[in-house]
């Protein structure tokens, strides 16, 4: 979809567009903002929560002797999870998110909204992170239960490094989750979800967690937040959790939400509070990558018009929003990479259009892998940008 005409309606409606985000329960220590749910920045931030950083590092293997949590550095387990990870995250950061991040920095460094949406996230903070790293707001999607944050001083520590690594396995060798691994992984007793798996991405790219917060849209529409580290009772609801963390070299704080959600369109339909919530951070950047074709299917049609709508750019690979559902009035439209259709699982979902455009189009290089097809040179990015918006940039 591309605009040609009443491109002043379309930029005033993408104004109009941006609104308050919903605040916290009552007795919350978060401010909520336009930008989002953040802990108030002073200098009493790291006093009040010290132990959400020493987790996270030990979570991911990196040793802080000053930690609520070093006399466990000295478990065999942790010392063989630490070694592990400082081998295959060093490879890991090398092969895949430096040239993504370089390459990121040059093709899509001034597509700046505050907010990026990941519907089909599973836990894969480290791809969006890599790509946006300066958004002030993350919302990620996906089935994945929540989880928690692990008790290492009982039993239910002795094996989550384990648990950990094989959670781990197929996103440091593919660059995504299998979700049928993904699922024999979390929700173990020793791994109870996606946070600890959030909260190793954030330490391992040097992030600084200053607060994570279970939060909860109960059936009401109201929003219900505790500790992390707090009593683990939760109203019935959609749960999520919200960490608010520093990146290296700034203080503004970031956010990011997770949310277990089911995105078909009967779910989003029985909580139209939940996509209210969802609207309020305004117009975004979308991005999908590994996202099994679902949105290629009529069940999935109104996650798919919610990105659209949403967005002013969208950054996908071919297992995303189908081609032809960008209207050339509409977007703008950049091909990286190579196209050869889906893997063999998903043959059925081949575009004979997107293969058209690589085959005679403008294509620019895209020079690490990047979902299903995985490899170097073998992967595809289309970057999609509304007119409206380049309008609005141009005449700034």
């Amino acid at each position: 979809m591309r605009k040609t005409s009443l491109l002043g309606a379309a930029t005033m409606a993408l104004l109009l567009a941006w609104g308050p985000v919903p605040a916290s329960s009552a007795g919350s220590e978060t401010v909520c903002t336009p930008e989002g749910c953040a802990v108030p920045k002073n200098d009493r931030t790291d006093e009040r929560n010290p132990a959400y950083q020493d987790y996270a590092l030990f979570i991911a293997g990196l040793s802080n002797p000053k930690s609520s949590l070093a006399e466990y550095e000295e478990q065999p387990a942790w010392a063989r999870h630490a070694r592990f990870f400082d081998q295959n995250w060093e490879r890991f950061t090398r092969g895949r998110l430096a040239p993504m991040r370089q390459w990121a920095a040059k093709e899509i460094g001034a597509a700046a909204t505050d907010t990026v949406f990941y519907p089909f996230s599973g836990p894969d903070f480290v791809n969006v992170f890599t790509l946006f790293p300066r958004a002030k707001t993350y919302l990620l999607i996906a089935l994945e239960p929540v989880g928690e944050i692990p008790d290492f001083s009982a039993r239910q520590g002795q094996n989550f490094f384990a648990s950990l690594q094989r959670s781990l396995y197929d996103l440091l060798q593919l660059d995504f989750f299998k979700t049928k691994n993904m699922k024999s992984a979390i929700g173990k007793s020793e791994l109870k979800g996606t946070l600890p798996v959030l909260m190793f991405f954030l330490a391992r790219e040097q992030a600084r967690v200053l607060d994570v917060q279970y939060w909860v849209m109960k059936p009401d529409g109201t929003v219900a937040e505790s500790p992390a580290l707090g009593p683990r009772e939760r109203p019935a609801g959609i749960p999520g959790v919200r960490i608010v963390f520093t990146s290296p070299g700034s203080t503004e704080n970031q956010t990011l939400y997770y949310f277990q959600f089911n995105l078909a369109n009967d779910s989003l339909e029985r909580h139209q509070q939940f996509v209210s919530f969802l609207k309020s951070f305004g117009p975004m950047t979308s991005f999908a990558k590994a996202a099994s074709y679902l949105m290629y299917k009529p069940y999935f049609s109104a996650i798919r018009r919610f990105i659209l709508d949403q967005s002013l750019y969208v950054l996908q690979g071919d297992s995303g929003i189908p081609l032809r559902y960008f209207d050339p009035s509409v977007w703008h439209l950049r091909f990286y990479g190579t196209y050869t259709g889906p893997i063999a699982l998903f043959r059925n979902c081949y575009q004979p259009d997107m293969a058209n455009i690589y085959k005679n189009g403008d294509i620019q290089p895209l020079p690490f892998g990047i979902d299903y097809r995985h490899r170097a040179r073998t992967s595809n990015l289309m970057f999609a940008a509304k007119k409206g918006k380049l309008l609005a940039d141009a005449l700034d």
